[in-house]
């Protein structure tokens, strides 16, 4: 049974993906009309969408300071957080990283390897706080709320925009209780990502080229799929020259090769520390067995190790490889249901960040790069337009998802 499994489901992936690039490179290549609009400003108000996730933020962290406190006595925040919140995952290395930096010193433990961790979110911490009179610990969770609602803000104006105001609340609402949103308010990069995401495409659909070149920048000093971005400026800009027979401006270009040139920016901080422009995945190999593969393979491997950790480690059975799995399924399940409904660009943009994100050779953390792929709550708030007893069956059971997650992942179960 486990053979046919690790045979039909990256069956179903491939199936999936090859009909989503299928849809991607035909909408792209013969555009039925404009891919960019002409209209300047915002589709709304966004007010009510950023005090929605600003109260969101503001419950998820008091409901993470509650049970820091809750688990002993502490003398500050600060400890309490550092104890019992940051201790199993990478919030620990960002805020050392924003305290001493990179390179080879010992500052604190392996110091020199934290260069496999993109800088801007360290560098956004101590521009915060140049003199370091406030504690990181605390700072690194504050940061969030803003983070967040510019964030959701964001996706509420794409989504507006592309369809109308009912499913852009309810994209913002599926992003929201997604399983791995717990993410979103942790010290981490998740919001600050999607964040420079959602405002990049909103700039090139606004024709606003040198906001987006900056946005795009940031977004490759941010994460390693930032420079993705670049592919989706460059599906839009194709789609728009074809359905226009113009040329895209000089300026356009220049926004496209923002997120490169972010990414560069990043192998230029390794090139300048180690004298190696790739040493972080020289790091990635030797220190975690951590390389680009095919996302079949993780599939495999998964299921492999489900089955045979499933009676000696539970946990990691459950936590680790079962969400990699189902998590991988549903992604490229709805990106393809979707490719008829979703901007090309957008599916384009979609597949490729699955096809990097989920092909690495040790996947510890498929919910929490998924939870900051923009077009999967868009593609679900899409198709469920019409369908106002699905919706409400869907958001309820994402609901209790992200409950579950968000209570194993505060008990210090294996979530990364």
């Amino acid at each position: 049974m486990l053979e046919f499994f690790r045979i039909l489901l990256p069956a179903v992936c491939v199936v999936c993906f090859l009909w989503g690039a299928w849809h991607c490179a035909v909408r792209t290549l013969l555009p039925v009309g404009a891919a960019l609009h002409e209209e300047g400003g915002f589709p709304l108000r966004l007010g009510r969408p950023a005090l929605f996730c600003l109260l969101v933020g503001l419950a998820v962290q008091g409901l993470f300071v509650a049970w820091c406190y809750a688990q002993g006595a502490y003398e500050t925040l600060g400890q309490a957080l550092e104890a019992q919140f940051y201790g199993n995952t990478d919030a620990r290395h960002y805020i050392d990283l924003a305290q001493y930096g990179y390179g080879a010193g010992e500052e604190f433990p392996e110091q020199y390897l934290m260069i496999v961790f993109f800088p801007l979110f360290p560098w956004l911490l101590r521009l915060l706080n140049p003199f370091g009179w406030l504690d990181y610990r605390v700072l690194a969770l504050v940061v969030q709320l803003p983070l967040f609602c510019a964030a959701g803000t964001g996706l509420f104006a794409l989504v507006c925009r592309q369809y109308d105001r009912r499913t852009a609340w309810r994209a913002l609402v599926l992003l929201v209780v997604s399983p791995a949103s717990v993410f979103f308010f942790a010290p981490m990069t998740e919001s600050l990502f999607l964040a420079l995401c959602v405002w990049y495409v909103w700039c090139l659909q606004q024709k606003h080229w040198g906001r987006a070149a900056l946005l795009g920048v940031l977004a490759g000093l941010t994460r390693a799929p930032g420079g993705l971005l670049m592919g989706l400026a460059l599906l839009m800009l194709i789609q728009e020259g074809r359905a226009r027979h113009k040329a895209p401006p000089f300026a356009a270009v220049v926004a496209m090769l923002g997120p490169a040139a972010g990414l560069g920016g990043y192998f230029a901080l390794n090139q300048v520390i180690y004298g190696r422009w790739n040493q972080y995945s020289a790091y990635q190999w030797e220190h975690w067995n951590q390389k680009l593969g095919l996302f079949t393979d993780t599939l495999r491997y998964h299921l492999s190790y489900l089955a045979q950790w499933w009676s000696s480690n539970r946990a990691v059975a459950v936590w680790v490889c079962l969400t990699a799995v189902v998590c991988m399924l549903l992604a490229f399940v709805l990106l393809a249901a979707a490719a008829r409904v979703l901007p090309a660009s957008w599916l384009g943009y979609g597949l490729a960040y699955l096809l990097v994100t989920m092909g690495a050779t040790w996947l510890l953390s498929a919910p929490r790069y998924t939870v900051a792929l923009f077009c999967l709550p868009v593609a679900l708030a899409a198709l469920l337009r019409g369908h106002r007893r699905w919706a409400l069956c869907t958001v309820g059971a994402l609901a209790v998802c992200s409950v579950a997650y968000t209570v194993a992942y505060l008990g210090h179960q294996p979530i990364y």
